[in-house]
């Protein structure tokens, strides 16, 4: 549970939610003005309802007054008014199905493999060691499948 703890508790994960957010709220077409702004106002609201909905529970769990998260919580909701848009744009055009579309959908698998060299998860050595062979096994294999894809549609063009 550390470990799936350690994962959640990641930057990746929380811009991987804007993605998610962004690609959700736009399934389908080639990225349009209208499809890139509804994308990144939904990266905006995930990331605002997910950074409140994480502070409110972690509230709750340690038994600790609300005001001692306040500046947490700010920091993150500004975090998520400004990459919150960039984020869901991402995420809209990852359902394109060419090269933008691949780009888009290997920004997550790269972002975590980057966060993981820059500034790793983890407490000790072994928690370090453990969460870092995890996300980047898991983005080498996203970033791989991706690709794969990408290239099984090209050549069926």
């Amino acid at each position: 549970m550390e470990i799936v703890s350690l994962m959640l508790d990641a930057g990746w994960a929380w811009a991987g939610l804007g993605v998610l957010a962004g690609w959700r709220a736009t399934r389908g077409g080639a990225p349009t003005g209208r499809r890139l702004a509804r994308g990144a106002v939904a990266g905006v609201v995930a990331l605002l309802a997910a950074t409140a909905a994480y502070y409110i529970a972690d509230t709750i769990v340690h038994d600790v007054s609300s005001g001692s998260y306040a500046y947490d919580t700010v920091y993150w909701w500004v975090a998520s008014a400004l990459f919150g848009p960039v984020l869901g744009a991402i995420g809209a055009c990852a359902g394109h199905p060419g090269v933008i579309g691949m780009l888009a959908r290997l920004t997550v698998p790269v972002g975590a493999a980057v966060q993981m060299a820059v500034l790793p998860p983890g407490r000790n050595d072994v928690l370090t060691n453990i969460g870092q062979w995890v996300v980047w096994t898991a983005a080498a294999v996203a970033a791989g499948l991706v690709v794969a894809h990408f290239l099984r549609v090209r050549r069926r063009a």
